[in-house]
This record gives C-alpha cells, structure tokens and sequence, in this order.
C-alpha cells in the first residue's frame, strides 16, 4: 500500500506544475460537453499478499458532463476481478461498482476558465459494490451490495476535438467483508487505468489574440474546381461572420456562435453562393418531363443535374405538353464535391393555368424511375388516340346498324393505357370487346355451337374497328421488328355439347395448344377428326378464329416480334351473352420511335 500511496502523491505533484504549463496545449473557450469514456487498467486491494499475485485486469464505462469549466460530474461502472489470499493461496472473486462523481478541473481552475489540451482534474464519489459469490471466501452473512466511497487523480489529453485520452489513479473505501477478512475496519482498493473518450458538442472554433474566431484556416492554394470556389467563398464569409462584433460581451458571442447556429450560418452562405454560380440553369438544362399516375408526380429531368419531382394532380396534365409549358423561378441551389449543381427549392409555374407547384428537397419525393414514370409526349398522345377511336367505333357501329347487321343494344368498347415498365421503356395497351343487352344477345352474339368471328354481328363490328385502327391511325405502333403481346379471349355458355359440333379444319389442326382457363394453364387439342365436345374447346377455337382474321386483314402484323396467349372462358350459366371475343393488345416500347 505505501508504494501506491507514493504513486497517487507523484501524481498530484506532478498534475500541478502541468496544469500550471497546460495552456500552450490549446486556447479554447471552454464549452459545456457530453462524454462517454472507456477504461481498462489494473486494480489492487489493500490487503496481505504478493502485489504481483494479487494485481487483476480492471474495466470501466463512464458517461458524465462538464457542467463548467471547472465542475463536472459522470455516472461510472467499474468492475471485473478482485483477489484476496485465503488459507495460504489466493481466490479471485467477481465484482462491479456504481459510483456518482464529482469532477473538478485544476487546470481550467489554473487558466481561469479557458480549455487547455491538457487536463489535470480530481474526482471523489459515492456509490455501491456489487459482490458475487462472495460465500466461498468468507462465512459472512451481509448483504451482497457493499458501500463504494472513493478519490482519485487524472490527466486528460485531447488528441482531437472529439477525442481524449487519460490515465487515472482512485483508491475506494469500502465494506469490511470485501476483502474476506473481518478486523472490524473498511477494506480498501486500488485502481490505475487508461480510458479513452469521446467528448459530445465541443467547440468548433478557438479564441484568438484579437477575440475573432479562426473558423477556416486561410487558403494556400488558388482554388480550381467550382466547389473550392464556392467553398473558398463560404469560408471567407464565415471568417468575417464570426468576428467577435463591436460592443459584443464574450457571453452573447459564445450564445451568438453556438454549434447549431455555425452549422445554420455555413448552410445559408453554401446555398446562397452556389445559387449565384448556377444562375439560369434550372430553365437552361430542362430536359424532359414525365409524369407517374400512381404517384400523382410531375417528374422534371435536367441535362447535367439530378432530377426534381412536382406534385401535380393528374386532371392538370393536360396543360403540360412539354418542358415550355413550365417556368421556374426562385431556385435555391447546392455544389456538391463532384462540381454538380442540384436544386433544394424551387417554384414551377404554368403560364397557361397559373397553377404554381413548389419543390422542396428535404420533403418532397425523389424521382425513381421504377414509380411508373412515363413520358408526357405518350400520355398526350393516349389522349388523342382514345378521342379517335372513340370515332371509329361509333362511325363503325353506326354503319353496321344502318345496313341492319347490328342492333341499338351493342356497345363496343376500345380502351387504352400507357404502361410504364421497370427498364424505362413505356408499352401501350389497347383493348376491345363488346357487350349486349341480355335480352338482345341472341340476335348479335354467337349462335349456339359458332365459332367463326363472322358469326356474330357483334364479333364482326369489332374486328372491323380493330382493323380500321390499326391500319390507319394506330399503324404507328405495328411496325416490323417491334414487340407485341396479343391475348386473344374466347367465351362460351354452360350449354352442353351433346355428342360434338364438327370443326371444319379451316385453322388447321390445332394440337396441345397452351389456354389460361380461369387463372390455370391447361392445353387443348380441337382437330378436324375429333371435332368440338367441350365448351373449353368451343370457346379456344372462337379465339383462333380472331387470330385468323387479323393476321390476314391488319397488315404489318405478322412482321412483327409477336407473343401470343388465348384466354378461355366457359360461365357457370347459359345465354348467347356468354358467348363472345375479345382482344388485348400490348405494344411494346410503343413510343420509342
């Protein structure tokens, strides 16, 4: 015990004329921090016995706070091993500590207040040990938890602003029965330790001689890219921002230049500088717009910067056909390290609705092309295409009921939809079918036990629109080469087939032919020999049957990269209004022309 006594006392001593010296270490104004603080060294009880034997590894965490320069406090656990010689040999127990200590500076108490790198502090504090399996050693019959009072020394070193690192000396007071031996005084303990900490909210700047804060250090060399500029400028503004003003009391600079209040004022000067330097270029470097339904997002594309994204409700679309429609005004801008310009907050306007759709980085959605985005040019273009074949339906139905083939109860429906897919591209889907009132089904649908497209006014008027469509209007999306999936669906009653309906052959034989039947996939054979006994097989050659008719009559089809899928449908109940066609076609890469 003597020579730890010794050691505490040099280390007293010395920490005096230390901390006296610590200065030259580092001028700063001392800031309240947060620290959590690792340890490990050696601790050693006061007790009879080899030093040597009885030394054991030691550990401790402690999370504390300097309240002010000189008054700091932090909760602590220590803890491992601790030793005792018993019956002639030595036992090594368990054991953790919780202490409350105070923390008192004398080198800030030295440099009157200011935060030199070297820091001699005292520490005194209070708490309980916790002993485990204490019985093995002892016949004592106390309570496991012993009092922990304790006193120490210790030199800190700031290697960084964050960081730090110690060597501290406590000695702890505590219960009797820690030891194993019982002489009616406390037992006391040793521990020396090296820690390591990380120090929360330090300052950023230092006091000079002048009271002005060196925020940067000045530049050495003349910067090159866009980014030192703009940093170079910040900096410079920076330097003069957080000169210590006229009149201005040391307590309400230090208020003045809090951390936050650095960080706000640094940010401000990047996006007003890197604003300056951008200029125009939200307007100059538009280069396309697309628009996600799902998202209810206007997706705005720049040549040389990351793309924004606009709120704008799908009914207002269609006043903006393209990248002239939109100005944009009050544009904030930040420089990222690679010299790209991106946008933080901008304002859109519509001079045709005066509708204005604001941009705001840190709350509005970045532009992911997997959202469904689509080019406006193919959303303007369905709008047109769905007005004209609107027209051809109607002109083609009127013409039909005019030459009595059709009657007033069959509506024929052709619907389209821009489908955004996962690589970029964007397919057009475009569907038609036809229904019939139900009491006037007999007349326009199939008969029973029919199959060929012809056979059904309704079928009939169809397939004239999906000629007139595709050959005229919508031929810019058959083109050679280009891809197409086209679902031929055909549909049948629950009439059953006595014996079978013969199959003249005119499509050939048609042999393992792969169906979806409601949701399952299945195969059909319907050869001239066999005929049609089933409905599935009735409904599968009604389908072929449209597929006959459009590779002969739409021209360009058959050059093509054509998919293929029949749909078969069979109702659960009877009626010529279950019994029909329909047709989906999926142009794939529609309007990449």
């Amino acid at each position: 015990m003597n020579n730890l006594k010794k050691w505490a006392l040099a280390i007293a001593v010395m920490a005096t004329p230390i901390a006296a010296s610590a200065q030259a270490g580092g001028d700063d104004d001392f800031r309240t921090y947060t620290f959590i603080q690792a340890q490990g060294g050696l601790q050693l009880p006061f007790t009879p016995g080899s030093r040597t034997d009885l030394l054991q590894p030691n550990f401790g965490v402690n999370l504390g706070h300097w309240f002010a320069p000189v008054v700091g406090a932090r909760l602590s656990a220590e803890g491992f091993k601790s030793k005792v010689q018993w019956d002639n040999k030595f036992e090594s127990f368990d054991y953790m500590g919780f202490n409350l200590d105070a923390l008192f500076s004398i080198s800030r108490l030295i440099n009157k207040g200011s935060n030199p790198a070297l820091n001699v502090y005292a520490l005194g504090g209070f708490g309980l040990n916790y002993l485990k399996d204490k019985d093995f050693y002892t016949s004592s019959t106390k309570s496991d938890f012993a009092h922990n009072l304790r006193v120490g020394v210790g030199l800190e070193y700031r290697l960084a602003r964050p960081l730090s690192l110690s060597l501290e000396y406590r000695v702890n007071n505590t219960a009797d029965y820690f030891n194993g031996r019982k002489n009616n005084t406390d037992d006391w303990f040793s521990s020396l330790l090296v820690g390591v900490a990380y120090n929360f909210g330090y300052s950023k700047h230092a006091w000079s001689e002048n009271n002005t804060v060196v925020a940067v250090p000045p530049q050495q060399v003349k910067p090159q890219t866009l980014y030192e500029q703009m940093q170079a400028g910040v900096n410079e503004r920076m330097n003069t921002w957080m000169k210590r003003l006229k009149g201005e009391s040391k307590a309400d600079y230090l208020a003045r230049t809090t951390d936050a209040a650095i960080q706000t004022q640094r940010l401000d000067y990047t996006k007003a500088i890197s604003t300056d330097m951008a200029g125009n270029r939200v307007n100059t470097s538009l280069k396309d717009l697309q628009y996600s339904k799902a998202a209810g997002l206007l997706g705005v594309q720049f040549t040389d910067m990351p793309s924004i994204t606009l709120r704008v409700p799908e009914s207002e679309i269609s006043s903006i056909k393209g990248t002239s429609d939109l100005q944009f005004t009050n544009t904030v801008y930040n420089l990222n390290p690679g010299d790209k310009f991106e946008v933080l907050y901008t304002e859109a306007i519509n001079p045709a609705t005066g509708k204005k759709y604001t941009y705001v980085s840190t709350k509005d959605a970045q532009f992911v092309q997997s959202d469904g985005y689509m080019p406006l040019t193919a959303l303007h273009q369905d709008m047109v295409n769905k007005q004209r074949l609107q027209a051809i339906a109607t002109n083609a139905v009127q013409e039909a009921r005019d030459k009595n083939i059709l009657s007033d109860n069959t509506t024929i429906t052709v619907s389209t939809e821009v489908m955004p897919t996962q690589n970029g591209k964007t397919d057009y889907r475009v569907s038609y079918k036809y229904t019939v009132k139900d009491a006037f089904s007999v007349q326009d649908d199939f008969a029973p036990g029919k199959y060929d497209a012809d056979q059904s006014a309704a079928s009939t008027a169809m397939l004239k629109i999906i000629n007139q469509s595709l050959a005229g209007d919508f031929a810019q999306y058959v083109k050679a080469g280009k891809g197409v999936d086209i679902r031929y669906t055909g549909s049948a009653d629950a009439k059953p087939i006595n014996g079978k309906i013969a199959y003249s052959g005119k499509y050939g034989d048609i042999k393992n032919q792969p169906v979806n039947i409601n949701g399952k996939q299945e195969k059909l054979t319907v050869t001239k020999a066999s005929g049609i006994t089933s409905n599935e097989q009735l409904s599968l050659v009604r389908a072929i049957s449209v597929r006959n008719y459009l590779l002969k009559n739409v021209k360009g089809l058959k050059d093509m990269q054509t998919s293929e899928s029949f749909n078969v449908e069979v109702s659960p109940n009877e009626g010529s209004q279950f019994r029909r066609v329909a047709v989906d076609f999926i142009f794939r890469d529609a309007f990449n022309k």
